[in-house]
């Protein structure tokens, strides 16, 4: 080959693959809300964080690297008790993203896309920071469009996959929670994620909204046409619907799966087979209308 095309080849391919490296997203830097649940076991609350970015003060720097600020809300048993700084983060382009979280002197590592199947990610962010390694790497597809996810097995238990990173979306576990390893702390889980409020993650993918509803108390319906009791509830469920009478209910896990889908005949069903979690009920009325209220199973 003659060489001057040699060298045009060559040329090409190092662009082409600096330029895909460049336009790597591992998460949204705007417009994207994160909702996570954290539940310890039987007879402690329940409790929820909303993130977004922070329109007001949208940055600080580290190091001189503009690192983009979050805001966090809490909530204790779906009831909200504040808003504050909830640390910064840095997508460096690459597929690596770092969190600054709150009082910390340094950020730590939150995720790692560009990883190949037996490495070990060192320092993920958690509960507490810890080493895992990487099980599997695959693609799946998340509201039409194809993201990379990352499997996570800790060290200690070879083969079981503790936790997913998806491009674009964060972990399964929550934004925060990205380590694949058990703890006696509690229990997380991303039920809800939205970019330029479209739901990318959780039950409705691809509707409207920013995640922040599922913060209401836990008698409140998504769109205020429904409420359930008792809540929590442990073996009936009254259901009252604004527009009428509904016709058949679903009740979805927060992963976004149909747990029972049936006719309704009386105003109530019966959830005493589920298991203790938080759960959503949607009701369909005669005219296809569909309403949606979340409730606590005990």
């Amino acid at each position: 080959m003659n060489p001057a095309v040699i060298a045009l080849v060559a040329t090409f391919t190092c662009v082409l693959s600096g330029d895909l490296n460049a336009q790597f997203d591992a998460l949204p830097d705007s417009n994207a809300t994160w909702t996570e649940t954290f539940w310890i076991g039987p007879g402690y609350p329940y409790e929820g964080y909303f993130h977004t970015y922070d329109i007001a003060s949208p940055d600080t720097i580290y190091n001189g690297e503009v690192y983009r600020k979050l805001l966090s809300t809490y909530a204790n048993n779906f009831s909200i008790v504040g808003t504050g700084y909830g640390g910064a983060i840095r997508d460096n382009g690459l597929g690596q993203v770092y969190y600054w979280a709150p009082g910390e002197p340094d950020p730590a590592l939150l995720y790692d896309f560009d990883v190949q199947v037996g490495d070990t990610v060192e320092d993920v962010h958690s509960i507490w920071t810890q080493d895992v390694r990487v099980y599997s790497v695959d693609q799946i597809t998340v509201n039409g469009t194809s993201r990379k996810r990352i499997g996570l097995e800790c060290l200690d238990q070879p083969g079981f996959i503790g936790a997913y990173w998806i491009q674009g979306i964060g972990g399964v576990g929550g934004l925060f929670r990205t380590s694949a390893c058990p703890s006696v702390s509690g229990t997380g889980a991303l039920v809800c994620m939205t970019v330029n409020d479209t739901v990318q993650w959780g039950v409705n993918v691809g509707g409207v909204g920013d995640c922040s509803v599922l913060l209401g108390t836990a008698e409140a319906s998504l769109d205020q046409g429904v409420s359930l009791s008792p809540n929590p509830a442990e073996d009936q469920l009254a259901i009252t619907c604004a527009s009428g009478a509904p016709v058949r209910v679903q009740v979805l896990a927060m992963d976004g799966r149909v747990i029972l889908h049936r006719p309704l005949v009386t105003r109530t069903v019966d959830v005493a087979a589920l298991p203790t979690g938080v759960y959503l009920l949607r009701a369909y009325g005669a005219d296809g209308t569909a309403m949606t209220a979340r409730f606590v199973k005990r």
